[in-house]
């Protein structure tokens, strides 16, 4: 499977040195997202296995398509660069298809921000009952337990990338914008790397 990620410098240095990274550490997006983050990585677990390495708690992240079959690739532009980082790269790789978790990236962003993905109306009248409760917005570890774990049950519709998932997803799976998850990048499945300057 042809993917692109956007790394740091320093992510493909250490790739050069070690001929394989992981990502390792924390990033900021880990810490506020924890849930989801873990979520992910669970998931993960069930679908593709678990890291080689146990010490591997989150993916590395990657397009598979930016905007759609038509447009895969993401541009090679200091945009797609974080706001601290001066240089960065792209990196054009090859994943066995079986290394890899595809999820929708728009719908991504509902767990990102702790909410359902449903219509069923018993549950969002919870959920909305209680951020109602709490002023209208909350943090995701706030909720009542039952409440957690319900929502969470819905977020496996990220994965579902050929149905139409009525008010949620109206666009067919080649017109969407579709984020890859995998555990580690082997030097060896780099085929082009483009080098970002801001």
């Amino acid at each position: 499977m042809k993917l692109w990620t956007i790394q740091t410098k320093e992510f493909y240095d250490v790739l050069q040195k070690n001929g394989v990274v992981y990502c390792d550490r924390e990033s900021w997006f880990c810490k506020e997202y924890r849930e989801m983050y873990d979520w992910m990585a669970n998931e993960m677990r069930k679908y593709i296995g678990n890291p080689s390495k146990p010490e591997v708690r989150y993916p590395i992240w990657a397009w598979y398509q930016y905007t759609s079959r038509k447009k895969p690739k993401p541009p090679v532009s200091p945009k797609m660069l974080a706001s601290d980082q001066e240089e960065g790269v792209m990196l054009e790789i090859e994943i066995p298809d079986d290394e890899v978790l595809l999820s929708d990236f728009g719908l991504w962003h509902v767990p990102l921000n702790g909410h359902p993905i449903s219509d069923d109306k018993n549950l969002m009248y919870r959920f909305k009952a209680f951020r109602a409760m709490q002023g209208g917005s909350c943090d995701f570890e706030d909720y009542p337990e039952e409440l957690q774990h319900d929502i969470m049950l819905t977020w496996s519709a990220i994965f579902d990338l050929r149905t139409k998932l009525g008010k949620w997803i109206a666009k067919a799976m080649w017109n969407r914008s579709i984020q890859a998850c995998f555990w580690e990048l082997k030097l060896e499945q780099v085929i082009k790397v483009d080098f970002i300057h801001k």
